[in-house]
């Protein structure tokens, strides 16, 4: 008896090492610089969304290398790379059936922002932004959100592969608003040695824009044995109070 018990107990704990290593050796995961949800601070990778998903990690065993690209290359790697995650990413109609979604794992509001010294900005609808140059980043979901809307690249909108060029952009009057996570505008502002609450007005609340929050997600064509573990992973950290704890300590709330 007491042999088949320690059988028994090998094996199981063989079968949980070769899935952790399998999942492992399987999951390339992709992100950007995009602080304060991740972001490098002293060569470590950091940020609200990190400790979540380095959370999801720690309940399934496995410590896969992060690694950390410019947007467009991140998403591309994504969307083109079996069994490749990504986050933080927004989720909306135009990404829904590229991505096989894991779940939330922070959250996530975007405005249109403008000078405060820009009252001759008002806009009460979306379609009232048009007349305006509007800073974005290319391939964010704002800016698909926008072009979705009728929107151009190159009228209406100017795309920039920097959150700290469009931000400055505005702040020297080149483009009249500034499509951006509202998090993400304030820590670039402070960063800049501004004060966000005095350079930063918001102009308009894109409501539509992931409202639930960022997400992790994986590329479509992953093993569904991965995509299962990883949603079984993030429930498991909700469920234990883990990712409500990372959210208070990153928002106070």
């Amino acid at each position: 008896m007491a042999v088949f018990v320690r059988y028994s107990l090998w094996l199981l704990l063989s079968l949980v090492y070769i899935k952790s290593f399998a999942l492992e050796l399987n999951v390339r995961v992709v992100t950007e610089e995009f602080p304060p949800y991740n972001y490098t601070q002293n060569n470590k990778l950091i940020g609200l969304s990190t400790e979540v998903v380095q959370a999801v990690f720690k309940e399934l065993n496995i410590n896969p290398e992060i690694r950390i690209y410019p947007w467009v290359r991140a998403y591309q790697t994504a969307l083109n790379e079996p069994n490749t995650l990504i986050f933080s990413i927004g989720r909306n109609k135009k990404r829904e059936k590229l991505f096989r979604w894991i779940g939330v794992i922070s959250p996530a509001k975007s405005f249109l922002f403008r000078l405060p010294s820009r009252n001759d900005i008002v806009i009460n609808s979306l379609k009232d932004a048009k007349p305006f140059l509007v800073g974005t980043f290319p391939e964010s979901v704002r800016e698909q959100y926008l072009i979705g809307k009728g929107f151009e690249k190159g009228v209406h909108l100017v795309s920039t592969y920097s959150y700290e060029k469009s931000f400055k952009l505005m702040i020297n009057k080149r483009i009249d608003l500034w499509a951006m996570n509202e998090l993400v505008a304030y820590h670039i502002a402070r960063k800049a040695g501004y004060d966000p609450h005095k350079v930063l007005k918001k102009a308009f609340f894109l409501e539509e824009l992931s409202p639930e929050g960022y997400y992790m997600a994986f590329n479509k064509e992953t093993d569904a044995a991965v995509v299962k573990a990883f949603e079984d992973g993030l429930k498991a950290i909700k469920q234990k109070g883990i990712y409500k704890q990372i959210q208070q300590q990153h928002l106070g709330k």
